[in-house]
């Protein structure tokens, strides 16, 4: 089930982001459905454990990890394909896809002659060389799926242990007879929007993230002193069960979409939802996030109904990878 709801989102960001079929989707006699998702999460995976290495450490880490290297050169295999289908273009073409098109706008930025700009100085180049290019697009598909699809993962989980959820939303999309959703008709949909922020409150795909200060700082609470250059780590997953800045009474240990559905003075809860981060750093993509969920979420229950597998089988928990995945996740699936 993990393995699928990571197949789909890589295949809709393929998609949606640089106008690619990642053939992620294609039948099951086709290597392109694993080769790339497994790559991507040994080069997620490999880039969590060198946050923890010193650098001197990580760089003799890398040149020995055989595995990581094998992943990088099938992601950079995928990527260039993709630059090389975009340049066979026409350039009237390009100028025109380049309004709509996430590839087309990073393929205009690449320089016409490398060895020319690797001459100038840092103020005086222009463009992006194609490595810079590479990177900029392995960065927006890192973060366009991988936490995407632990959300989703974690979405059929909580469905098969709270049918009561199930069955609202259900109901709630009883109205629209299996139809294909507008956005206006999406962000209309009450519970749909309880039910994706208790998720990402109640299971945020990132563990946390590191902040470095800019400034001298005081925590008020503890008096504590903290120096520029300092890094914070924050913990999303400990401020999001805390009750001091949960909505309502419930116990925020609990999966409880309703608590959205309370009229609460509680400013703290809306400061402390930190699964897209907050401020000037947050996530760039998190309102196409938001859309992409909530219409796969409603089209599956629309067609879907989720059961409990089994104490053993769907026993949950969870496995720290990249993101935060269900350790333990078995379901059946009945087509409504």
């Amino acid at each position: 089930m993990i393995e699928q709801s990571q197949q789909l989102l890589l295949a809709i960001f393929g998609y949606v982001g640089f106008d690619y079929d990642l053939q992620t989707l294609d039948d099951e006699f086709n290597s392109n459905k694993n080769e790339l998702t497994r790559a991507l999460h040994t080069y997620l995976g490999t880039g969590l454990t060198l946050i923890q290495l010193p650098k001197i450490i990580g760089r003799i880490y890398l040149s020995l990890n055989l595995e990581y290297r094998r992943a990088q050169s099938i992601i950079d295999r995928y990527l260039q394909n993709m630059i090389e289908q975009e340049l066979r273009q026409t350039p009237a073409v390009r100028v025109e896809r380049k309004r709509i098109s996430l590839i087309s706008s990073l393929v205009a930025s690449l320089q016409e002659d490398e060895k020319l700009e690797e001459k100038k100085s840092e103020e005086d180049k222009k463009g992006l060389s194609q490595a810079e290019v590479i990177g900029e697009m392995l960065s927006f598909l890192s973060a366009g799926f991988s936490t995407t699809s632990t959300a989703l993962a974690w979405f059929i989980f909580l469905m098969s242990k709270h049918p009561h959820v199930q069955n609202k939303l259900k109901k709630e999309l009883a109205e629209y007879n299996y139809q294909r959703l507008s956005m206006e008709q999406l962000e209309s949909l009450i519970y749909l929007d309880c039910v994706f922020r208790e998720l990402l409150r109640f299971v945020p795909p990132a563990l946390g993230t590191l902040r470095t200060l800019v400034a001298d700082d005081q925590l008020p609470s503890t008096g504590a002193y903290l120096s520029k250059g300092d890094q914070v780590a924050i913990p999303f997953y400990n401020i999001h069960r805390d009750q001091r800045y949960c909505l309502g009474p419930m116990d925020p240990e609990q999966f409880h979409p309703e608590r959205y559905l309370i009229d609460d003075n509680n400013d703290n809860s809306k400061i402390a939802f930190l699964t897209f981060g907050g401020g000037h750093r947050q996530c760039l993509g998190q309102d196409f996030a938001r859309l992409e969920l909530k219409a796969i979420f409603a089209r599956i229950m629309q067609h879907v109904t989720f059961g409990d597998g089994g104490p053993i089988l769907n026993a949950g928990g969870y496995k720290q990878t990249d993101t935060i995945l269900p350790k333990h996740i078995g379901v059946t699936i009945i087509l409504d």
